[in-house]
């Protein structure tokens, strides 16, 4: 019996495409590459383990391992020193503490910095919003709103700042805390130079008169 059209259209779906990242395995971070670019980017393995998974991704018949940090529906922002993309499907990261306060972000790795930053606190004060992309920003603005008060981390650059006004426009519970990396792109790279600078100054202080 010949087949008809609509079944080679199912085969033809099941075909993964070359342009399309398939995810192929998620574990422990543990692959040296990664581990030196999290050093790099400042955030201790201890929180990074926390968050993120080492994963192996297939794009273009070509086997890839990155760093890992899922979103709500399942799909995966993948980074590396060389590489920047994400798995379908695309969503935020909401995690959940039930508190009556909101941190938001827009990239995980700037999350992550703030864990760090933070790291003294054993009990989470706020819950989290990572937006993995700008374009959520919009859709999540009544996620965010049923929080008393909402802490935005957006970069500083052209697009943050004009979510950041818009939001601050929307309501008095929106807090802009960009202020604290006013001379950075976003948090990591004010993290990157403040330790850096504190490197600098522990070395100096250890040198022999």
């Amino acid at each position: 019996m010949p087949a008809s059209a609509s079944s080679f259209a199912d085969e033809k779906k099941d075909i993964p495409s070359e342009n399309k990242i398939i995810v192929l395995e998620a574990r422990p971070l543990a692959e040296i590459s990664l581990l030196k670019y999290l050093e790099k980017r400042q955030i201790p393995l201890a929180i990074a383990e926390k968050f993120c998974k080492e994963i192996d991704f297939l794009l273009y018949g070509k086997i890839r391992t990155v760093i890992g940090f899922q979103n709500n529906a399942g799909g995966y922002e993948l980074r590396s020193a060389d590489f920047k993309g994400s798995s379908s499907p695309k969503e935020v990261t909401f995690i959940d503490y039930n508190k009556e306060q909101l941190n938001v972000f827009e990239g995980f790795f700037n999350f992550l910095t703030h864990q760090a930053m933070n790291k003294e606190n054993i009990l989470p004060l706020t819950n989290f919003l990572i937006l993995n992309s700008l374009s959520f920003f919009q859709k999540e603005r009544d996620r965010m709103e049923q929080h008393q008060q909402i802490h935005l981390f957006l970069d500083r650059d052209s697009a943050g700042i004009k979510f950041t006004q818009q939001a601050l426009q929307w309501s008095k519970k929106f807090v802009d805390q960009s202020h604290v990396y006013k001379k950075h792109k976003d948090l990591n790279q004010f993290f990157i130079k403040q330790q850096e600078q504190r490197h600098k100054q522990s070395h100096r202080m250890g040198r022999p008169f």
